[in-house]
C-alpha cells in the first residue's frame, strides 16, 4: 500500500548570517509498504515548485509508485519563493522601495501624475495609466514599438524566510534524510539519490559537497557549477530573477526575493563575502579533491545545455572534467541542437525543457540498475571548506546536521 507522511522537524540557523530560523522543516515521503524498496530519492524542486503543489504530490507518488523508492520532497528553507495554488505556501507579491523607486521614474518619464504610492492598488492603479499612454504613443508612432520600461516586484516568503541560497536548502536535506533514518530504520541500508532541475540540481550537487558520505548519487540538470549572483545580491546588480511578464508589450517587471544578502557594504553584517562566494562554487577544483577523499563513489548524471542563457555551460563541464578526474562515474550530456527530439530535450534554453518527472523517469531506472547489489549504510562524518580566511565545517552532531565556520 502506497505510504504518505508529512513530518516538521528542527533544522538549521542561517550561521553565515548569524539569523535564528523560526520556522520548523516540513518534508513529505512516499513509499509502498508492501514493495521492497530499492532507494531514498529526493526530488528537489527548483524556483517555482512550490507554485502548485498537487504536481509535487503526484510527481513523487508516480515515481514512488513506478521505481519501488522512497520518494521525498524537502520544502527547504525559501522553498516557498513564488506564488502558490496552496496559501500557506505561497510568498507574498509586494513593492519594497526600490521596486516603487522604478515605478515611480516611469510615471516621471511618462509624465503621469500619481499620488503616493503605498499599496499595491495604487500602483497597479498608475500601472495601467502608464501602459495605455504607451500604447497610445507607440500607435502615433512617437515612441519605439519596441521599447519597455523596466519595473520590479519583490517575493517575500512565509515564515519569515528569505534568499540564503543553496546552503541552507543542501542542509534541510540531510537533516531530512537523517530524520527519516530515524523514523525508518529499514531504509538505512538503502542507496540515497538527490535530483532536480535548475536551482533543483544545483541544491542536489550541494547536498554531495557538504555531505558526500550521505549521497550515492546525482540526478541534475542545468544546476549552475557557479552561483549565478542575480538570485544572491540581485538588488544590487540590478538584475532580477526572472521576468513576471514575457508577453507584456510595455514593460518589463522583474522580480526578486527577499534577501538580506548585500555587496555594497564591507561592514554591513549580511555583507555577502568571498568566502560566501567560494563555498557556493561547485567548480572549485581544491574543495571537490576534499569532498573525493571522503567519497567518490557518487554517480553523477547531469544534463546541460550548450547555449543555456542563464548558466554558462562551460563552467559545468570544467566541473564534470574536474570529477572524472577524480575518479568518479560521470554521465554529462552537453545538449545541442541534434540533441532536441521535442519529447525530452525541448529546446536549448536554461533547463532544456526538462521537466522533473522526465528526468527522473528516464535517469532513476538506470542509476538503480548501477547501484544495485551495492552496500550502503548511514556512517556520521565531517567535511572541512577553507574559504579565504574562513572555513566551513559540515559535520554531524547528535541527531542534526550542522555547519560551523571558524
Amino acid at each position: 500500500m502506497l505510504k504518505n507522511e508529512t513530518y516538521f522537524i528542527d533544522s538549521c540557523d542561517d550561521v553565515e548570517l548569524n539569523i535564528r530560523r523560526e520556522s520548523k522543516l516540513e518534508y513529505r515521503i512516499t513509499y509502498d509498504d508492501s514493495k521492497e524498496m530499492k532507494a531514498i530519492v529526493f526530488i528537489i524542486g527548483g524556483y517555482g515548485a512550490n507554485a502548485n503543489i498537487h504536481f509535487l504530490e503526484s510527481y513523487r507518488k508516480f515515481i514512488a509508485k513506478k521505481f519501488d523508492v522512497v520518494v521525498v520532497n524537502v520544502f527547504y528553507h525559501c522553498f516557498c519563493q513564488r506564488r502558490s495554488d496552496v496559501e500557506k505556501y505561497s510568498a507574498e507579491m509586494t513593492f519594497l522601495l526600490d521596486d516603487i523607486r522604478k515605478f515611480e521614474k516611469a510615471f516621471r518619464e511618462f509624465k503621469i501624475d500619481f499620488e503616493i504610492l503605498n499599496n499595491t492598488t495604487s500602483i497597479e492603479k498608475y500601472y495601467h495609466i502608464l501602459d495605455q499612454k504607451m500604447t497610445v504613443l507607440k500607435d502615433k508612432g512617437l515612441l519605439d514599438r519596441d521599447y519597455k520600461v523596466d519595473l520590479s516586484v519583490t517575493f517575500i516568503p512565509p515564515n519569515n524566510e528569505y534568499q540564503n541560497f543553496a546552503i541552507m536548502p543542501a542542509i534541510d536535506h540531510i537533516n531530512a534524510l537523517k530524520d527519516i533514518m530515524k523514523n525508518y530504520p529499514q531504509f538505512k541500508s538503502l542507496p540515497k539519490i538527490y535530483g532536480g532541475g535548475s536551482y533543483g540540481g544545483l541544491v542536489a550537487l550541494m547536498c554531495a559537497k557538504i555531505a558526500p558520505w550521505y549521497v550515492d548519487g546525482v540526478i541534475d540538470n542545468s544546476g549552475a557549477a557557479l552561483p549565478p549572483l542575480r538570485y544572491i545580491i540581485g538588488r544590487d546588480l540590478n538584475q532580477g530573477d526572472a521576468v513576471l511578464n514575457e508577453d507584456e508589450l510595455n514593460s518589463k517587471v522583474y522580480c526578486y526575493v527577499e534577501t538580506y544578502w548585500t555587496r555594497k557594504n564591507p561592514n554591513s553584517p549580511y555583507y555577502f563575502a568571498d568566502e560566501n562566494y567560494l563555498i557556493r562554487a561547485l567548480l572549485n577544483k581544491d574543495h571537490l579533491i576534499l569532498q573525493a577523499q571522503k567519497n567518490k563513489n557518487i554517480i553523477y548524471t547531469s544534463y546541460h545545455s550548450a547555449k543555456d542563457d542563464l548558466t554558462p555551460s562551460d563552467c559545468k563541464i570544467s566541473m564534470m572534467e574536474i570529477l572524472k578526474a577524480l575518479g568518479y562515474e560521470v554521465n554529462f550530456h552537453l545538449i545541442d541542437e541534434e540533441n532536441i527530439d521535442g519529447k525530452f530535450v525541448k529546446n536549448l534554453t536554461h533547463g532544456c525543457g526538462i521537466p522533473d518527472k522526465a528526468l527522473f523517469n528516464k535517469e532513476l531506472p538506470i542509476l538503480l540498475e548501477k547501484l544495485k547489489d551495492k552496500t550502503f549504510s548511514m556512517k556520521e562524518d565531517n567535511i572541512s571548506y577553507p574559504c579565504k580566511n574562513k572555513v566551513f565545517t559540515f559535520k554531524d552532531k547528535d541527531d542534526k546536521f550542522i555547519l560551523e565556520i571558524i
